[in-house]
């Protein structure tokens, strides 16, 4: 097998290790809260040596999404293109496995996903954008659902995708304050079971 050596080699481990620092930084401090220079501070490096590989903080912030994006994409993470209701509990069961893999980015949606509420947030689209299309793919599944008759048809479909993603997000920043108290996965599966829950079951 080949590996890439030299220069591009180099390149690659201090991006990689400058995103994983800005992630922390950025889900303790949130994006406000924290610098350029200290996300190169924690690397060890000067200000204008990070510029090298990020021309400035909204590029890194640019990265650390791209990162995050990458890691809720794995395989067994992504919509099938038609959806049963085991196949949505067993949807949101894998997002949430890849999130308690990676609590450093759970952190970090919760941190900057709320500062993103500000409309001069660079994030702020991103967010946006991201929930409108999360709502859209969960209302086109539940609707089909609905449609076969394995779900109840209410609440209405666009409602019902804008609470599960509610849910989701609550029940997380929960478990990310109280890993002891809150099992974010027995809660999780346990309310969507229900809420999902098929017509003759009630």
């Amino acid at each position: 097998m080949t590996t890439t050596r030299g220069p591009y080699s180099k390149s690659a481990r201090v991006r990689a290790a400058a995103i994983e620092a800005a992630s922390e930084i950025f889900g303790n401090a949130g994006y406000r809260g924290a610098t350029f220079k200290d996300v190169a501070a924690k690397l060890g490096m000067t200000h204008a040596g990070l510029t090298y590989y990020f021309a400035d903080k909204d590029a890194l912030l640019a990265a650390v999404l791209q990162e995050r994006d990458s890691r809720v994409s794995q395989p067994g993470t992504s919509l099938p293109a038609s959806m049963s209701r085991d196949d949505l509990i067993d949807y949101v069961m894998a997002m949430l496995a890849e999130n308690i893999a990676h609590p450093g980015f759970a952190e970090l949606h919760c941190v900057l996903s709320a500062e993103a509420t500000a409309d001069d947030h660079p994030a702020h689209e991103y967010f946006r954008d991201r929930y409108r299309n999360g709502r859209r793919l969960l209302e086109a599944a539940l609707a089909e659902a609905a449609a076969r008759g394995e779900i109840r048809s209410t609440p209405a479909p666009k409602h019902l995708a804008a609470l599960l993603l509610g849910v989701l997000d609550g029940v997380q920043l929960q478990w990310l304050l109280d890993p002891n108290e809150v099992d974010l996965r027995e809660t999780v599966r346990g309310f969507i079971a229900d809420l999902l829950a098929p017509p003759e079951a009630k």
